[in-house]
Order: structure tokens, then C-alpha cells, then sequence
């Protein structure tokens, strides 16, 4: 064909494609097939990416980051006696990102009552003048997996009120996603869980975690196995050492036998939650004991901490919606939490909420007040924050672009706040809005990962440092 024939030809098709976009301005379906025709006004619709960039300084958001990663690591590890530090200098760290305080980014008080955190406040204040731990659990779905977020909360909480080490963790993990922890003992262990494929319990008293685990009895029918846990200098630095291990379990038939090179303790049995606590000679990265009991001894966790400052707990629950909650024992969710000594809860779901459409999302309003209520319970004084979700985006139609469901989930989340007079923080608001994650994505390096869901390490630190700097402004 003729090169001004084939010129013709081609204009011809793609005046007749604008032409069908005038006359069928839907798309016309026939039975399992569907045609979506091209229409004049998108010639001049900007992308989503175009609009984002008006809002976003891609470049502000990594000159943040490296900001917030030095501010971290200008810590340095305490000695025995936790002198009180200073803040560590961050002048100009506004100035440098597009990241502002105000009515949206703010932490909100949908109720109206703006002191029900003042309490969490005056407590990390004085932690350590009077010696306590003041605990925050980030409860969380995949958004925070791997220490995202929480780890870089804890660090600049911990820089400000004292504190040291992890929080609370699993008492064993298959397949170890915090890169600071290293843990044997696995292999000699049977796991139990609420979520995923798992083999599921013989009772609902689970772990914040929603796990528990029993040892494996010998060929002679006894349970014994010996079990480390070892800190490492991969996360954040106030990570890499502790003062006091706290072993949680519940051994309801059996006599319960805790060895190690220095102690050695034996415990009746007892229906209940047993916390049971040791204070290391100085501030140590490595913990291992040998356990002797029954079969049926539940073991959860253990914490590692500091003897006074702040604690701030990771739990993630890949593919929760956080209703997950209400299926645990709500008197031994309770148990944990009190005996904790939990002053805030931190819920951040709902990237598992977003994907699913509905015209209503009054029933995800209505089990979150619900989880909220049974939390609220376990102790007077308790508080939450609910992190409203994220922003995320899926490609539709070869385009980029925010889930249209957002609006309508963090609306659900706000009314829940509203109905129980908890805190909420817009994290999507704070990231820049809709279609944010795009701009996330695609800097250099990406604070986002390619599902456009997911914050990479680096981007967690900057929406760690977004929330640091909200809970700043109300203590201020």
C-alpha cells in the first residue's frame, strides 16, 4: 500500500472510533465480550499522574526521607543507667518536604473531645522518672509487616522518652520477617492460628498475634526444647539491645520449668495468662532458656524491653480486615492488653477493606466500633488511634488511579471514631490524597512498591515521621 493511501486508511479508522465514541458514549457489551470506544473530552483529561504532580514534590519526599533516616541514626545505644538525651536536631524538615500540619493531616478528635490522649502523653512524659513502661501496640494488617512504620515510631519515641528494645514479639516466626531478630527453636514447636492455612487452635485464647504455640513431646512423651532470641544491628539501633525479657504463657495442666545459665524457676500450673520477668545485668542482645512442660502449655510471646520509656509493638496480620479481633477470647484479649500495661492502641487497617465494593460500608462502621468497644474494656484509661487507609491504587482501563472505595472506607473508619470517641489520623490526607501512592511509587528510590498498595522500607520511614510529627503537634 501506498504511503498516502495507508496516511488515508488510518485516518479513516480513527475518525470512525471517534465518531462510534460520540454515538455509544458507554461501552457496548455483547454477551462475555465488551468495547469501550474512545471519546473527545478524554484529549484533554489530565492523567492521574499529571494531577498528582501538582501536589507532590517527589524530590521534597526523598530529601525527607534521608532526613528522617540520619535523624534516626544519630542515636546512639544507651548505657546501663538511660541518661536522658535531647531531640535530635531536625530544623528545617518541613521546610524540605510538602508536608504540613493542619485540619487534614492532623490527628482528629471526631468526637470533639481533643484530651483522650493527654493521658498517653503525661504517662510517656514520666516513664522514666517513675521507672515504668508505657506500651503502644500497632496493630496493623501487611502495611506495617516487617517493623514498617512501627519501627520507625518506636526509634523517635524512644530517642525522646527513653526506652529500648522490640516490644513484644512472636514466640517463634517459620519465616522471620523482622530483620533485626534472629530465633532458634522453631523446629521443636507446633503452631496454632486464627488466620491463614494454618493449622487453627483447640481453644480461642490466642496471642495479640492471633497465635500460640505448644511444644512437640519426645518418642518418651515429654516436652522439653530450648529456644534463643538474638538482636541484631540490622533495624533501628534502639533495636539492638534490651534490659528486661518477659515469657507469656498459660500452662493450665502442667508444671511449667524455665532454665538458663543463671536462673532457674518452676511454676504451678494455672489457668490464667503468666507473664514472667527477667532483668538482665546490663543492657543485653541475646536471650535463651530451656523450657520443661505438658503438652498442652501455651506459649505467645516474649517482650524485650527497656526497665523504663516507651514501648512500641509490631503486629501485623497479613490479609486481616481487623475483624480477626473479635475471634479471640474478648476476656483474654483483655488479659494481654491490661497486663501489658497498654496505654494506646494504634489500628491500622483496611487495605484489605478497599478492594471489595459495596454500596454500604456500614458493616465494617459497626465491627470496628465493636473491636474498639472490646479493646476500650481491657483497661480504664486505654485509648486508640485508628490510621485511617492509605492510599493505593489498582490499574483500570490502562490507567493508574486511586481505588474509588477509599472515600468511602475512611468514612466508615471516621464514623467508627466519631461512635466511640477514639482518635483518627488520615494517613491517606497526609501521604498528599488521592492518587498519592503514584507519586510514591515513582521516586528515586520508591517510597511505594509496583502493586501500588504496599509502602517500601525507606517510604515507611516517612509516613512513621508524618506520624511522629502529628502526635508532636498535640503534646505541644
Amino acid at each position: 500500500m501506498k504511503p498516502k493511501n495507508l496516511l488515508v486508511f488510518l485516518g479513516t479508522c480513527l475518525g470512525s472510533f471517534l465518531l462510534l465514541g460520540l454515538a455509544f458514549p458507554d461501552d457496548l457489551v455483547f454477551g462475555e465480550m465488551k468495547f469501550r470506544f474512545f471519546h473527545f473530552q478524554e484529549i484533554n483529561e489530565k492523567l492521574p499522574e499529571q494531577e498528582v504532580q501538582k501536589k507532590i514534590d517527589p524530590a521534597s519526599l526523598i530529601r525527607l526521607q534521608k532526613k528522617a533516616e540520619n535523624l534516626v541514626k544519630s542515636d546512639s545505644v544507651l548505657s546501663e543507667t538511660l541518661p536522658a538525651e535531647p531531640e535530635p536536631e531536625d530544623t528545617g524538615m518541613e521546610e524540605e518536604s510538602s508536608f504540613r500540619i493542619d485540619s487534614s493531616t492532623a490527628i482528629q478528635y471526631p468526637a470533639g473531645d481533643s484530651t483522650i490522649l493527654q493521658g498517653l502523653f503525661r504517662g510517656m512524659d514520666s516513664a522514666r522518672a517513675k521507672g515504668e513502661t508505657v506500651r503502644i501496640l500497632h496493630i496493623g494488617d501487611s502495611q506495617i509487616e516487617g517493623d514498617r512504620i512501627s519501627g520507625y515510631l518506636r526509634q523517635r519515641l524512644q530517642q525522646r522518652y527513653g526506652g529500648c528494645g522490640p516490644g513484644f514479639i512472636p514466640f517463634s516466626e517459620e519465616e522471620p520477617s523482622r530483620l533485626y531478630l534472629k530465633s532458634s527453636g522453631f523446629a521443636k514447636t507446633e503452631k496454632f492460628q486464627l488466620l491463614g492455612k494454618g493449622r487453627k487452635g483447640l481453644h480461642n485464647r490466642y496471642s495479640l498475634f492471633h497465635t500460640y504455640f505448644r511444644l512437640k513431646t519426645d518418642s518418651s512423651g515429654n516436652s522439653r526444647a530450648g529456644f534463643s532470641y538474638r538482636l541484631n544491628k540490622q533495624g533501628y539501633k534502639r533495636n539492638s539491645y534490651f534490659e528486661t525479657a518477659t515469657l507469656l504463657t498459660r500452662n493450665r495442666d502442667s508444671y511449667l520449668n524455665v532454665q538458663s545459665r543463671t536462673f532457674s524457676r518452676q511454676f504451678k500450673p494455672s489457668d490464667s495468662l503468666r507473664l514472667s520477668s527477667w532483668n538482665m545485668s546490663g543492657p543485653s542482645s541475646e536471650f535463651s532458656f530451656s523450657l520443661n512442660t505438658g503438652p498442652t502449655t501455651d506459649l505467645f510471646g516474649l517482650c524485650l524491653d527497656c526497665k523504663a520509656g516507651v514501648a512500641v509493638d509490631n503486629i501485623p496480620l497479613r490479609g486481616s480486615s481487623g475483624l480477626e479481633l473479635l475471634k479471640i477470647k474478648p476476656a483474654f484479649l483483655q488479659e494481654q492488653i491490661r497486663r501489658l500495661n497498654t496505654r494506646l492502641i494504634i489500628l491500622q487497617f483496611g487495605v484489605n477493606v478497599v478492594p471489595y465494593e459495596a454500596h454500604s460500608y456500614s458493616w465494617y462502621e459497626n465491627s470496628l466500633v465493636k473491636i474498639i468497644q472490646t479493646l476500650k474494656k481491657s483497661s480504664p484509661g486505654i485509648q486508640v488511634l485508628v490510621i485511617g487507609v492509605s492510599d493505593m491504587a489498582r490499574k483500570k482501563e490502562g490507567r493508574w488511579a486511586s481505588f474509588e472505595t477509599i472515600p468511602a472506607v475512611i468514612h466508615a473508619q471516621k464514623r467508627a471514631c466519631a461512635r466511640t470517641n477514639s482518635a483518627f489520623w488520615d494517613m491517606q490526607q497526609a501521604m498528599g490524597g488521592k492518587n498519592a501512592i503514584l507519586a510514591w511509587a515513582k521516586t528515586n528510590p520508591p517510597l511505594a512498591g509496583k502493586d501500588m498498595i504496599h509502602l517500601t522500607p525507606k517510604g515507611a520511614q516517612v509516613a512513621g515521621e508524618f506520624l511522629y510529627r502529628a502526635i508532636l503537634n498535640e503534646i505541644r
